[in-house]
């Protein structure tokens, strides 16, 4: 019966350990993470302003807010540390992409503006293929 106790004390201190070591290291990536879906959630709804056709209304601030981010994005990631080349090399890759789109974008640019979100989709799969 002491015996009995003890392993199911023991599974219970074991599984409260793990569940805080999960959490700590959850914790490690959120900030990056974080990044990552606020950028998503800008370029899905520029994407749906594209399909709309209402780019004049939000489109230039979700681009605003996307160069802005993309900026953070190397040390979101690598806090400091230097980046790999590659990771480095697709973060110009976004960083041109969303240069290319001209900031002053109206409603007549709609279709002007698809192939260049496409450019920048696809510059955020080829590094998220890399790093997932």
């Amino acid at each position: 019966m002491r015996n009995l106790i003890l392993l199911i004390l023991g599974m219970a201190i074991g599984a409260i350990g793990a569940a805080n070591i999960v959490n700590a290291l959850r914790q490690r990536d959120a900030y990056p993470r974080g990044l990552m879906n606020v950028m998503q959630y800008h370029y899905v709804a520029m994407r749906g302003d594209v399909r709309l056709n209402r780019c004049a209304v939000n489109t230039p601030q979700h681009l605003a807010i996307l160069r802005e981010l993309a900026g953070g994005i190397e040390t979101a990631v690598y806090a400091g540390d230097i980046p790999e080349p590659p990771f480095h090399e697709y973060d110009q890759r976004l960083r041109a992409a969303l240069d290319a789109v001209p900031a002053d974008t109206t409603s007549t640019d709609c279709a002007a503006l698809a192939p260049a979100l496409n450019r920048i989709g696809a510059a955020c799969d080829a590094c998220h293929r890399q790093y997932r």
